[in-house]
């Protein structure tokens, strides 16, 4: 329609909407993209490249994937397969005693340590010894004296000596059943390390230490824990919980140790290093 100037009048509407749409697409492209991307908290400002990029959810920075990496660190080189435990399991005790004879000067005869500061052998479990061993050899567990004595150790006398150890009559008593509460009963118990070994504390997430260490259950690898030297438990789980000691295998003795009190580890070993309880 024409008016009386003789121009089109034409409605300014649409074209205003679509130019405000256009612009607002524009301005949220931008600092969706370009802007907002570049910003991350406690770290370095990208630049737009990289702040495109990471806008649409790809990174065009390769360099962190081609630089080197560190290490793997694991807690030990052995694992419980048929293979290593038939390997134990073929161990000779005869020259596994000519092996024991360098070690009687700190673990005692057949193993029976007179010392607090080394653990009795006698009586363990031989997968036991022969991780520990395997530990000091690799450095997965330190301590200089045994470092250099397993190192000099061939795999076959690792075997020996400690299918040696775990055949002894003396030293540690076989894993039983002595001394637990009755069923249901150990929550319920006052004295914290009956609690602790047969119960743990469920609100803190630490299992009982006899689902591991016995008595009564028993976890391949793990040494039975009853006769042995209170004072060398007490010093060990001071170790794990201080991180000083690392060869456990899924981190489990670290993870329930940093829970520990001090009282509760010296009420543990005590437990642990009194006479079996009938």
């Amino acid at each position: 329609m024409v008016g009386d100037s003789g121009v089109s009048q034409r409605d300014p509407w649409p074209w205003i909407g679509w130019s405000s749409v256009g612009g607002l697409v524009v301005v949220s492209v931008i600092l969706g993209f370009v802007v907002l991307p570049r910003y991350q908290q406690n770290g370095p400002t990208f630049d737009i490249w990289n702040a495109i990029c990471r806008g649409l959810g790809i990174t065009a920075d390769t360099g962190p994937a081609g630089e080197p990496q560190p290490p793997l660190q694991t807690p030990t080189r052995i694992a419980w397969t048929s293979a290593t435990l038939a390997h134990i399991a073929s161990g000779n005790s005869k020259n596994g005693a000519d092996v024991a004879l360098n070690c009687t000067a700190c673990h005692g005869d057949e193993g029976v340590s007179p010392s607090n500061i080394t653990p009795t052998l006698g009586g363990m479990d031989a997968a036991a010894i022969y991780k520990q061993l395997d530990d000091f050899h690799s450095n997965k567990r330190l301590w200089d004296v045994m470092n250099g004595i397993a190192t000099a150790l061939t795999d076959q006398e690792t075997v020996d000596v400690a299918i040696y150890f775990a055949s002894r009559a003396v030293g540690l008593p076989p894993v039983g059943g002595e001394g637990a509460p009755e069923a249901g009963h150990s929550l319920r118990q006052t004295d914290p390390a009956i609690r602790l070994v047969f119960a743990g504390d469920p609100e803190r997430g630490i299992p009982p230490c006899s689902a591991c260490h016995g008595p009564g259950g028993h976890k391949l690898g793990a040494p039975a824990l009853q006769g042995q030297h209170a004072a060398y438990i007490e010093r060990q789980l001071a170790a794990f919980a201080q991180g000083m000691r690392q060869n456990d295998i899924n981190q489990q003795m670290r993870t329930l140790a940093k829970q520990l009190t001090p009282a509760e580890m010296h009420a543990i070993a005590v437990h642990y290093g009194s006479p079996s309880r009938d």
